[in-house]
C-alpha cells in the first residue's frame, strides 16, 4: 500500500520542481507567502483527503493571523491564488486523478473588509490628467515624472514597460516604439532590474506615438546624451538608472494627492488610455492591439464604461425601432 502524501511533501516538491519554471518576479511573490501554507492547518492534510472544507477551514485560519491588522490588506486572494497553483501543479505533475477542490465559492471568503465598489467611470478624465501633469511638472524637479506619466497616458503601457523602454526601440521616424522587456522591481529590496520578456506573448507590441510624444521624446534624447545611461533607457533618474517604482509612485500620488483625485494608482493610466481610445476610435480590436491584451474579453471591460457614458443610448435605440412612428402609419 502506498505511503499517504501530505500536504507538506507536495509543497516541497512543487518549491524544489515547480517553483523554479516560474518567472523571478512570481517567484519573490509566492516566497513572501509559503508560510501561510508551511504553518496552520494544511501541512499535515493528506492529500487524499484535501477537500473544499480543507481549504475553508485554511481561509478561516487566516483570519486569525496578525497580518489581518495591516491596514493596506483587505483579502487573502493572493495567497489562494498560490494555494491553487500547488494543488493545479500537483494534479498536472503528480496524481492526474487529483480534483482540485478550490470553487468560486472560497473567493469571497478570502474578503473580510468591505471595501467600496470602483466608481463605474473607473478612468481619469482629460481635463483632470491635464491639470495633474502640469502638476508633476512644476512640483517635481526631476522632469523624468511628468514625461513618465505623459507617455503612458498617451500610450497605454504598464509602468513595466514604460520604464524598462530602451532608445533604441523608440523609432522617431514611423513615430513608433517596439515593447518587448519591462523593469521589475525586486520584493525585498525594491531594486529595479531589467527582464527581458513582457507580461503575456502578446504584450510585445507597437506602440504608435502621437507628434506631442514626439516632440518630448527629442528634446528627452539631447538630454539624456549628456551623460551615461547605463541601460540606454528613456526614463530613468538622475544617475541614469532605471526608476524605482517606489519613487514613481510616491511622485504619481504626490499630485492625485494635492489636485484631490480619487486615484492612487499607476495603472489608473492604462485604464484613461484604454477608456479614452475607445471614446475616439469606436475600435475595440485596435485598442485591444495597443494595450497588447491576449483576449479582447479584458478590452471589452472598458468598453461597459463606454456604454455608461454614452448618453444617448437610450434615444438612439427607441429612434432604431422606430415603434411610435410605425403605429402611426397603421
Amino acid at each position: 500500500m502506498a505511503k499517504p502524501v501530505l500536504f507538506s511533501e507536495c509543497l516541497q516538491r512543487y518549491i524544489k520542481e515547480g517553483l523554479p519554471l516560474q518567472k523571478k518576479s512570481t517567484q519573490q511573490g509566492y516566497e513572501n507567502r509559503f508560510r501561510y501554507l508551511t504553518t496552520g492547518p494544511l501541512p499535515f492534510v493528506r492529500m487524499e483527503e484535501f477537500n473544499s472544507q480543507t481549504v475553508y477551514n485554511w481561509i478561516q485560519w487566516l483570519k486569525t493571523q496578525g497580518t489581518i491588522k495591516n491596514p493596506v490588506r483587505k483579502t487573502f486572494l493572493k495567497e489562494l491564488e498560490l494555494l491553487k497553483t500547488v494543488l493545479n501543479w500537483h494534479k498536472n505533475f503528480v496524481d492526474a486523478d487529483f480534483n482540485v477542490p478550490i470553487t468560486k465559492k472560497h473567493i469571497p471568503l478570502c474578503h473580510y473588509k468591505t471595501t467600496p465598489p470602483k466608481r463605474p467611470d473607473y478612468y481619469a478624465k482629460p481635463e483632470e490628467l491635464r491639470a495633474w501633469i502640469k502638476w508633476l511638472k512644476e512640483n517635481r524637479k526631476n522632469p523624468v515624472y511628468w514625461r513618465l506619466a505623459l507617455f503612458m497616458t498617451l500610450t497605454g503601457a504598464r509602468v513595466g514597460e514604460a520604464c524598462g523602454l530602451p532608445w533604441d526601440c523608440v523609432d522617431f521616424n514611423r513615430k513608433q516604439a517596439i515593447v518587448k522587456q519591462k523593469v521589475v522591481w525586486d520584493h525585498s529590496t525594491k531594486k529595479p532590474y531589467l527582464d527581458e520578456t513582457t507580461k503575456t506573448d502578446s504584450s510585445v507590441r507597437l506602440l504608435m506615438l502621437p507628434e506631442e510624444l514626439i516632440k518630448v521624446l527629442t528634446e528627452m534624447k539631447r538630454e539624456y546624451n549628456k551623460y551615461i545611461n547605463t541601460h540606454n533607457l528613456l526614463f530613468v533618474n538622475k544617475k541614469g538608472e532605471a526608476l524605482k517604482y517606489n519613487a514613481v509612485q510616491a511622485a504619481f500620488n504626490a499630485g492625485f494627492k494635492s489636485l484631490n483625485l480619487p486615484w492612487r494608482s499607476t495603472h489608473i493610466l492604462r485604464h484613461s488610455y484604454a477608456t479614452g481610445a475607445l471614446i475616439a476610435t469606436h475600435n475595440i480590436s485596435a485598442v485591444q492591439a495597443s494595450l497588447g491584451h491576449s483576449s479582447s474579453r479584458m478590452t471589452e471591460k472598458y468598453a461597459k464604461v463606454i456604454a455608461l457614458l454614452n448618453n444617448d443610448i437610450a434615444e438612439k435605440t427607441a429612434e432604431f425601432f422606430n415603434i411610435f412612428e410605425a403605429e402611426e402609419e397603421e
